[in-house]
């Protein structure tokens, strides 16, 4: 998406100087044939501005270099997590004018319901002598939870006159993680009419169907997924498998991210209201000392990206 942003400005810059490249060969064509020498040297004085304006944008961009500073990966919603930008000019000439920008993702910045909020400079207008940096500080203000992009960081730099500008993608992305918030369960009974978590088993109530002990004939009301047909097949009679008791018995949390499962008008407070209420239930349960798991079928973050 930024190269495609890039490209096609870049491309629009190209066909700006074209134009004026053209135009001035056309009039330098007129002049010499009209034997005007002073529309001819101004002709001249042109197309040498033309080039030098073009070898200035291009040196200029090229001898920037940038560094982004995040040292917070993880945070939790509310948190506010510093980020700085350095940008140096390690050229031996003065750029004249340097837009910067770290992108962030236009969905964690919606005005509506924003995933994100910036304190501070992500998006500045600077000068730069030979050997000057520029650092740019802002935080990041989770607001909500999701696994977000920050950067890479785009540079635009061009000549005095608008007609040659060049762009820049300086920087690795950085990953921030948002966990959700964990509501305590002060109070509230998570009972069962089965164990949960690290019960000790003397009978075998629960059985591990990935850890086989060995085979018995079989019984009628054995389910065909019990059926050994290994076993079967070797002896011609039907056997059936007898699996390891198992010692551990948990709770696993389901969370159900199907569109039709959250009315629009809700959203997104619903769907985060439900991831929420799942990891708030599986904290619970963790502090209980007890076994949890967490299914969903929602689409991996890094998916978004």
């Amino acid at each position: 998406m930024i190269d495609t942003i890039l490209s096609a400005t870049r491309d629009n810059s190209l066909d700006a100087a074209m134009k004026w490249f053209l135009g001035a060969l056309l009039l330098l064509l007129a002049a010499l044939l009209l034997e005007s020498s002073l529309l001819a040297y101004a002709m001249y004085v042109l197309l040498a501005l033309l080039l030098l304006s073009r070898w200035f944008a291009r040196a200029w961009i090229g001898s920037l270099t940038a560094t982004r500073t995040c040292k917070q990966l993880t945070a939790e919603i509310g948190e506010r997590v510093p980020v700085e930008l350095t940008i140096t000019n390690t050229g031996g000439l003065p750029v004249p004018w340097l837009l910067v920008e770290d992108l962030l993702p236009q969905y964690a910045l919606d005005k509506r319901f924003p995933r994100l909020k910036i304190k501070g400079k992500r998006l500045q207008i600077a000068m730069l002598r030979p050997g000057a940096t520029l650092e740019m500080k802002y935080r990041i203000e989770c607001r909500m939870r999701g696994y977000f992009q920050i950067g890479p960081v785009t540079l635009e730099s061009g000549d005095l006159f608008g007609l040659h500008r060049r762009f820049r993608v300086l920087t690795e992305p950085t990953f921030l993680l948002v966990y959700p918030r964990i509501v305590p369960l002060l109070g509230y009974d998570i009972a069962s009419r089965r164990p949960i978590g690290d019960v000790r088993l003397t009978h075998r109530l629960y059985e591990d169907p990935t850890r086989i002990a060995g085979v018995r004939a079989y019984e009628a009301g054995d389910p065909l997924n019990r059926v050994h047909w290994r076993a079967t097949a070797r002896t011609g009679a039907l056997h059936s498998k007898v699996y390891e008791p198992s010692t551990l018995s948990g709770a696993t949390v389901l969370l159900d991210f199907h569109q039709a499962g959250y009315h629009s008008q809700g959203e997104p407070f619903r769907s985060e209201l439900a991831v929420t209420t799942a990891v708030s239930l599986a904290n619970a349960i963790y502090e209980m000392g007890q076994q949890i798991g967490l299914a969903t079928n929602g689409r991996d973050a890094a998916d978004r990206i």
